[in-house]
């Protein structure tokens, strides 16, 4: 493990030097750990061109491999000193953005009611990298939106929401072949709404190309707010973002998306997380019932 620390650290920094201070070791203690890498390996690593050192074609086949390794000794790292430090119980929880705006406060207040000792983390992020975070550990619940099946992921459905018109125009139900594509702030086809809506306009033989397309619900619903036309999003992103001069209005076509908890299938489920479930759905579901009645 030692030889895998100096030579990554001499290929980041490109001198023996600098690894031994990014290691918090003497030089000459660094050159002789790389001497006897490269002993047992039987081959170099590095050649010294015009006083630098500059890695070797093996060396360049190898570092793929050993950053993989020493990400997961940072990782290792982490969770040791996690551990250390919240010897309780620590919950990091992932979310999208639009989530962390309307319902994930109040869902993190109740629960450090009900489990006091546990330190709570709490970043946004896309479903992208929210997956990504499950699979490293740096997470352990996601909380998202019109799940997607994904390798090694557990899903649970705690709900389901749906979609809504925010906008300048005032009324009853909204037909989505009524938004015209100059007005329209739309979502990206990549994502799963952005996509369902696509498909249902499509299906109303109306096209899909928003004037203003943005990635995240809350972006929508900021664009709309400062005027630049209509967004079709959750009720929950909707209602979190409703100002003076928007509209919320039901959609002629009732499009339902689900929320949902993602964690790892590898993760041991700590008892806490099945608190911070029950009180997610319920959370949820008080604020549902609080948006539908509004």
């Amino acid at each position: 493990m030692r030889h895998i620390e100096v030579f990554h650290a001499i290929k980041q920094a490109g001198s023996i030097s600098k690894a031994a201070v990014l290691l918090g070791v003497s030089q000459p203690a660094a050159s002789k750990v790389l001497q006897h890498a490269e002993s047992s390996l039987g081959f170099k690593l590095f050649e010294r061109v015009k006083g630098r050192l500059l890695p070797t074609a093996e060396a360049e086949l190898l570092y793929v491999e050993v950053a993989k390794l020493n990400t997961g000794l940072d990782q290792l790292r982490k969770l040791s000193a996690n551990l250390r430090r919240f010897p309780q119980g620590r919950l990091h929880v992932g979310c999208l953005p639009s989530l962390g705006l309307s319902i994930m406060p109040q869902t993190i207040h109740e629960f450090r009611k009900t489990c006091p000792s546990v330190v709570c983390e709490v970043e946004t992020n896309h479903i992208d990298a929210l997956i990504a975070g499950l699979r490293s550990r740096q997470l352990d619940l996601a909380v998202s939106m019109f799940p997607d099946e994904h390798p090694d992921i557990r899903t649970q459905v705690i709900g389901e929401v749906d979609l809504v018109y925010l906008g300048p125009h005032d009324g009853g139900e909204v037909d989505l072949a009524e938004i015209q594509d100059h007005e329209f702030v739309g979502l990206s086809r990549s994502d799963g709404v952005g996509g369902m809506i696509a498909h249902e306009r499509e299906k109303l033989g109306c096209s899909y190309a928003p004037a203003i397309e943005v990635q995240t619900y809350y972006l929508a619903c900021a664009f709309a707010a400062a005027g630049c036309g209509a967004a079709v999003v959750d009720r929950l992103t909707a209602q979190s973002m409703l100002r003076p001069g928007l509209f919320l209005r039901k959609l002629k076509q009732r499009l339902i998306v689900h929320m949902v908890v993602l964690t790892h299938e590898a993760n041991v489920i700590r008892g806490f997380y099945t608190d911070f479930g029950t009180i997610l759905r319920k959370s949820f579901a008080n604020t549902i019932s609080t948006a539908v009645s509004g």
